[in-house]
């Protein structure tokens, strides 16, 4: 007949030795002497040098990720929109100023959009302020290659070129040339 073996480790200790389970490494004399002198200099255990390493391992690993997205977005493609989007921007500016046409929103259905100023976000200049159109229904605007910060767009009142509370109609033009009559 078979002796069975009884378990005498009460289930507290079953369960963290499941939750904590061992790992052994085998290391040459050097290795080990290092690990060795490493550890009473800093004063940590094993596991607490392994999980520090696990830790700036990730760190560094999100930093890589990050650096690699910071590639893909700069991408030749991604330049030749935002050249795009600045010459959008400027083409709308002078034929708004300079023309009776009024710009509507691609967004809402004739909507007017109005002027408005922001700030761009990658800008180098000391004043990034810089003019815009938006829509006062769903808040579309025309970006520029810089960004504007949706968050910094005020309404400018077209007569005076000063902010104001709510879109102002742009004033009638003709021929070319701004009326400032009003």
């Amino acid at each position: 007949m078979a002796k069975h073996r009884v378990n005498k480790k009460p289930p507290s200790r079953r369960r963290y030795e499941e939750q904590h389970p061992t790992i052994s490494v085998r290391l040459d004399k050097e290795t080990r002497e290092r690990l060795k002198e490493h550890l009473k200099g800093t004063g940590c255990s094993v596991a607490d040098l392994i999980k520090d390493t696990l830790g700036r391992e990730e760190s560094m690993v999100e930093k890589r990720v990050g650096m690699l997205a910071a590639r893909q977005v700069s991408s030749p493609v991604e330049h030749r929109l935002k050249c795009l989007e600045g010459l959008v921007h400027e083409l709308i500016s002078v034929v708004a100023i300079y023309h009776e046409w009024p710009l509507t929103c691609p967004q809402c259905e004739n909507e007017e959009l109005y002027w408005a100023m922001g700030t761009e976000i990658e800008s180098t200049l000391a004043h990034p302020q810089v003019y815009t159109w938006k829509c006062a229904k769903c808040g579309f605007f025309i970006d520029t290659s810089k960004r504007i910060d949706p968050e910094s767009i005020g309404w400018v009142n077209p007569r005076t070129g000063e902010f104001s509370s709510k879109p102002v109609t742009p004033a009638k033009r003709g021929r070319g040339k701004i009326d400032n009559k009003r």
